[in-house]
């Protein structure tokens, strides 16, 4: 089964999202911070992320930097509530799958994780041959 981290400093957040997630029927781990996110992917099973940009410790742009350093094709959705378009971009160069912004419905959500994991589940040669 598929095993999503949620990463907020906002313990609701990650609640809610693990909700959200469940309703996919997808598993979820969590992080409080972008340090605690970066040692779970370096502890490995992790399929894909969902994290929030503006956190303590270690930002989500740079933590995203990092797990991207370890995992490179790591599927990963940023969320911010406040982030500057600056964040967003640097997210998406850095390989984030997308950015939304919170707070995020539902039924988007599912949708924005269901393609994501489509998209990493599609080879090279299938999506180009």
């Amino acid at each position: 089964m598929t095993r999503i981290l949620i990463v907020d400093d906002e313990r609701d957040v990650i609640e809610y999202l693990a909700d959200v997630m469940d309703l996919g029927g997808w598993q979820t781990s969590s992080a409080v911070n972008g340090v605690e996110a970066v040692l779970k992917v370096m502890d490995g099973g992790i399929d894909a992320v969902i994290m929030d940009i503006r956190m303590p410790k270690l930002d989500g742009v740079n933590a995203l930097r990092i797990m991207k350093r370890i995992q490179p094709d790591l599927p990963v959705i940023m969320l911010t509530g406040q982030a500057g378009q600056g964040d967003m971009y640097e997210s998406t160069r850095l390989g984030a799958f997308t950015c939304l912004m919170k707070p995020v419905e539902i039924d988007k959500l599912i949708e924005t994780v269901r393609k994501m994991l489509a998209y990493k589940t599609v080879s090279p040669a299938r999506a180009f041959g």
